[in-house]
Order: C-alpha cells, then sequence, then structure tokens
C-alpha cells in the first residue's frame, strides 16, 4: 500500500484555492462569499442561523459575511414574518448577477482541470470530495 504524500496533497490544494479564488476576482468574490451566495441560491432565503448551519460556520462568522454582504448592495434583508428580532435573506440583483459570473469563471477553470488530469482522477478526486468532506 503506498503511502499518501500529505503534505503534497496539501500544496495542491492551497494551489487549487488560489486559482479558485483568481477566477471569483472577477465577479468581485472571495471563496466565503461565493460559498454563501451559492447555497442562498437553493434556499431563496435564510436567516444567518440557517445560513451557519447550512456552511458549518459560526454564526457569528456567518452574520459578519452576511453584514458586509448586505452593505456591499450583494444581500438585502426582509423582516422575518414570525420574529421580529430575525430577517430573512436572500440575494439582491447585485447578488445573481456576481454569482452567474462566479459560476461562469469557475466553469471555465474546470474546464481546464478537467483537461489537464485523467478522468479516473477526476472522479476519485469527485468521490474524496463529497465523502466526509475529506474528514478520515
Amino acid at each position: 500500500m503506498s503511502a499518501l504524500d500529505v503534505f503534497g496533497v496539501l500544496q495542491a490544494m492551497q494551489q487549487l484555492e488560489r486559482d479558485v479564488s483568481v477566477s471569483l476576482m472577477y465577479a468581485g468574490l472571495r471563496i466565503p462569499q461565493f460559498r454563501l451566495l451559492d447555497r442562498l441560491d437553493g434556499l431563496g432565503s435564510a436567516t444567518v442561523t440557517e445560513l451557519s448551519r447550512e456552511l458549518s460556520i459560526t454564526r457569528s462568522t456567518a452574520s459578519v459575511l452576511t453584514n458586509e454582504m448586505i452593505a456591499a448592495g450583494i444581500l438585502v434583508v426582509e423582516d422575518h414574518p414570525q420574529d421580529r428580532r430575525s430577517f430573512h435573506i436572500h440575494m439582491s440583483e447585485l447578488g445573481r448577477n456576481k454569482l452567474a459570473v462566479a459560476r461562469s469563471d469557475l466553469a471555465v477553470l474546470s474546464d481546464k482541470l478537467a483537461k489537464r488530469y485523467p478522468e479516473e482522477l477526476i472522479a476519485m478526486l469527485n468521490r474524496f470530495a463529497r465523502s466526509k468532506k475529506g474528514r478520515v
């Protein structure tokens, strides 16, 4: 059985993160912002608590992230009909446009990567990514 080059894999993941960051730069988004928009697109609207759970981040991190995106006009707030202390968050038109650009640019990156590596390796990496998010 071969030993896994853990540090080599880590370096490759860091390079992939840099490549993703560059791709998102044209949409004016960072990775956490893209993740939030991508998830919110599937939900339609959510509270900060729901987003923190969906993204597996702390509520305070979700709060800071959403407040920053609200201030930038990417997200908009709507009062929660059942609870006046909370509110629903959804994407503005600007947010939808940024998400569309980001998805398009990430698709270009994904295509480049798919052409660079054998199909079996890509299938294995996709299985790894879906299996407990890479946890041992």
